[in-house]
């Protein structure tokens, strides 16, 4: 859940909106002699029978230190490239040539949980970027199932939503899609994983805070204190509800609780349809609370002890696949390590 709430938003499990609970250069030599290109010279010794006789050539001063070690320093740079390269692309050929028609992808959420085009490795996890990498999964011919990694405490119901129905599609393509939890997946990040086929957790993982909180921040003290005048022009009475330069009317109050109510609403029925339980089971867990993953077993909030390749293992089986090979789309690219 993200425990930096926004002001004036609501959140649940820990934030809601309404919330659930990143060549070297050489120096010119000159020659000897002042004639162009020259190096030969007239010896004045000589007889009058012989005009002219060749001298030894002067000879180049080599190129300086300096000028070599530098030539040497982009050799280098340039070798590592490649070997970087190399091994990136070496990677990518395993990872899509290995048992290609039966891939299951892995696809991380990681993170606070937010609307946006926010990619795996950011510390934000993005609905628009997860949603994607689903739908990729989805529509791809080899990969026959999806293993959701999640780590995150969760963020706003909007993006929780938005990457439900990405796994509702796959799932009604015929792709089983598991949740392994690694640290934690509570709140949002819990409405994820109880839509999807099976969820595996360490004994020690956090999970549930199955709830909705929103708060304001009335700070209009403070400004009267400090001689801070504001003027407001509105067009309806709640049109700045939830600033904090005042505090909320009663009637204020009340539909603040109505956008709390339905969103929890809605959380509680997701959970009790996904995980194939009554609502009022679902409701005796969501007060909030966050569950050790031994409690949330024993609760029914997950299937099963496990890491990834337990979860993997499952959804093959899910799948029905006696042999795959896990790929991982979302993992960072090389250009966008260097760009």
């Amino acid at each position: 859940m993200n425990q930096d709430t926004p002001k004036d938003s609501t959140r649940s499990g820990s934030s809601y909106r309404p919330y659930y609970s990143y060549a070297p250069e050489f120096e010119s030599v000159a020659a000897a002699s002042s004639s162009k290109g020259a190096d030969i010279s007239v010896s004045s010794s000589a007889p009058s029978s012989v005009s002219s006789s060749a001298s030894k050539p002067v000879a180049a001063p080599k190129p300086k230190s300096k000028s070599r070690k530098g030539f040497w320093i982009a050799v280098s740079m340039f070798m590592i490239f490649i070997v970087m390269f190399s091994t990136v692309f070496a990677l990518a050929i395993v990872s899509t040539s290995t048992g290609s028609g039966n891939k299951i992808a892995v696809i991380h959420i990681e993170g606070q949980m937010y609307t946006g085009d926010f990619h795996y490795g950011s510390g934000i996890a993005g609905s628009d970027s997860i949603c994607s990498y689903i739908r990729a999964a989805a529509n791809d011919n080899s990969v026959k199932a999806i293993v959701l990694r999640i780590d995150s405490p969760g963020g706003t119901g909007a993006s929780s939503q938005e990457i439900n129905m990405e796994i509702q599609r796959a799932r009604d393509m015929g792709k089983p899609v598991v949740t392994s939890i690694g640290d934690s997946a509570t709140s949002a990040a819990y409405h994820v994983a109880s839509q999807t086929d099976y969820i595996y957790a360490g004994p020690s993982a956090m999970t549930g805070s199955i709830g909705v909180i929103g708060q304001h921040k009335d700070n209009s003290q403070l400004y009267e204190k400090n001689g801070t005048v504001i003027t407001v022009f509105k067009s309806g009475d709640m049109k700045d509800m939830g600033a904090d330069y005042r505090g909320l009317s009663e009637e204020e109050k009340a539909y603040w609780q109505h956008i709390i109510d339905t969103s929890f609403n809605s959380f509680v029925n997701d959970v009790a349809a996904g995980r194939g339980m009554t609502r009022n089971e679902v409701l005796k867990l969501a007060d909030g609370r966050i569950y050790l993953a031994t409690d949330a077993k024993s609760n029914g909030l997950i299937d099963d002890f496990g890491n990834l390749y337990t979860a993997a293992d499952k959804a093959a089986e899910l799948a029905g696949l006696q042999n795959y090979v896990l790929t991982f789309p979302d993992n960072p690219k090389l250009s966008s390590l260097l760009f």
